[in-house]
């Protein structure tokens, strides 16, 4: 039995090459929305380095400021070990041959926080070369891009805070071509990680060689899991013919297209021409957007994206509705703008954010990333009203009106099965069912009308759930599913109540008679 699921997922994906791809993935028979296509385990889980472009694996966005690491210590060798909670310290990240390279380190105590951790996930994968053969060639078949990293930033900065503190500590010794080769792999290919059992983003990142290999979209075919202990699933998200590549988007899906283009480009050294990248409306996601301040209808686009700095005063950005030229440096003086009044703003009060929101709207597409993003926060501040005994009745229809509007974003960001899609589904369905048994209550609408609204509310979450689901049972989004499971029952039962209320008594007209 065994085997013959080993051939299965064999067949499922097979490796493929080309001058623009390099090494990648492609289909090796018909997927399915939802089918397995690869299981793997990490070949090393490490603290991540601090790093401008780093992206959380679980709701990918952004990491701005990497919170410290906790301390704890091998029970063999009384090693530091630095982990971003208890959880991850009992998961085995600290290996024995990390341990018996510690223990016979005399410079050790002579680190500082920021120095360990910036080396504990290079030295995991130096030491799989006499651990591990098998996984050794398997980290060493991955990209480097060394070429284009030398002579950097980043090539300074990883000399200073991995190459030379492994020499200093007699570590890895006359090795600095090969860590520089492996941090290169690292930056290119790792994937980052949650803390297990959270919601918040986690200093960590895991280099699984086979998922390595999907090649990017910024509209992914994939949707990855990763379990408590850092194994790795990937779920085709849409249908995928065979021999169509497999796809996973390296970027935050909520970024524009030139904060998407510039991350790949710096971070993972190719340029970006997928057909969200290609069209300046995004697929109509609207990620970019900015009104034209002539004409109010259309917006703006800026010429030869792949050219130059887009934000200089000679590069035009030219209106799709009415052809009015600007200059870069205008757009660039209007994003900053818009930057400076987010900064200044209170983000803890909805009042002010909604001003915000209503203000920047009259600028930019109610769907650019920057408003999105202050959305996410109005959200936040809603979820806490919701939790009330009774919310009042416009925070539940503003609620209903974000998340419809992500759910319409992410249809086209995120087609198919994606996690934030699911969670934001659940949070719909939840203001639909109050409103609705609020206005069959006070004799707003009939019995039949509460039906149809529930009904609503059950695609939903039923929809919402065939996306969790596929989330570990442990993670949040895991006890999510059980939790939208039991109210998925609860509601279907709630519906078979009310279809069975007698209907409403047809009102009666009378004549006044003269």
């Amino acid at each position: 039995m065994l085997i013959k699921e080993i051939e299965n997922e064999i067949q499922k994906y097979e490796e493929a090459s080309s001058g623009q791809l390099g090494r990648y993935l492609i289909a090796g028979k018909q997927l399915s929305p939802g089918e397995v296509i690869l299981r793997e385990k990490p070949l090393a889980v490490g603290p991540a380095v601090f790093n401008d472009n780093l992206l959380c694996f679980g709701c990918q966005r952004t990491i701005p400021n990497l919170p410290l690491l906790l301390r704890f210590h091998c029970k063999t060798c009384g090693t530091a070990i630095f982990c971003s909670s208890p959880c991850e310290a009992r998961r085995g990240l600290h290996t024995p041959p990390e341990c018996a390279a510690f223990k016979g380190s005399r410079h050790l105590r002579d680190l500082d926080w920021p120095e360990f951790r910036g080396i504990i996930f290079p030295l995991r994968l130096w030491l799989l070369q006499e651990a591990d053969g098998d996984s050794w060639r398997a980290l060493m078949g991955l990209e480097a891009h060394l070429e284009d990293r030398k002579d950097t930033r980043v090539w300074q900065d990883r000399q200073e805070t991995v190459v030379d503190v492994l020499r200093r500590l007699g570590l890895a010794e006359n090795a600095d071509n090969v860590l520089q080769r492996i941090c290169g792999i690292v930056d290119v290919n790792s994937f980052e990680l949650r803390s297990p059992g959270t919601l918040e983003n986690s200093p960590l990142r895991g280099l699984y060689p086979k998922a390595a290999l999907m090649a990017h979209d910024c509209r992914g075919n994939t949707h990855l899991t990763v379990d408590d202990d850092f194994n790795l699933t990937v779920y085709a998200s849409l249908s995928i013919d065979k021999g169509a590549p497999i796809l996973f988007n390296y970027t935050s899906s909520l970024l524009g297209t030139l904060e998407r283009r510039a991350f790949l480009r710096e971070g993972k050294y190719f340029n970006c021409n997928c057909a969200m990248c290609r069209d300046p409306e995004e697929l109509g996601a609207h990620l970019s957007s900015i009104l034209c301040p002539r004409c109010r209808e259309g917006f703006l686009g800026v010429e030869d994206p792949d050219v130059g700095n887009p934000f200089v005063r000679k590069r035009n950005w030219i209106c799709g509705y009415c052809g009015r030229s600007y200059s870069g440096k205008l757009v660039r003086s209007t994003l900053d703008l818009a930057q400076w009044k987010i900064i200044k703003s209170d983000h803890s009060r909805a009042k002010d954010l909604e001003e915000l929101i209503k203000s920047l709207t009259r600028t930019f597409h109610p769907h650019h990333s920057l408003l999105l993003n202050l959305k996410q926060k109005l959200l936040a501040i809603y979820r806490k009203e919701m939790a009330s005994l009774r919310p009042q009745k416009q925070i539940l229809q503003r609620m209903l009106e974000l998340c419809r509007e992500f759910v319409e974003v992410l249809e086209i960001v995120e087609p198919g099965i994606s996690r934030l899609k699911g969670i934001m589904l659940y949070e719909m369905h939840l203001p639909m069912v109050i409103l609705s048994n609020r206005a069959y209550t006070s004799r707003e609408i009939s019995s039949e009308e509460l039906a149809v609204r529930l009904e609503e509310a059950a695609r939903h979450l039923k929809k919402a759930l065939s996306m969790l689901l596929l989330e570990p049972a442990t993670t949040p989004e895991g006890l999510l599913a059980k939790r939208a499971l039991q109210e998925y029952k609860t509601l279907r039962q709630n519906l078979e109540d009310v279809k069975s209320l007698p209907p409403a008594p047809k009102s009666t007209s009378f004549t006044c008679k003269k």
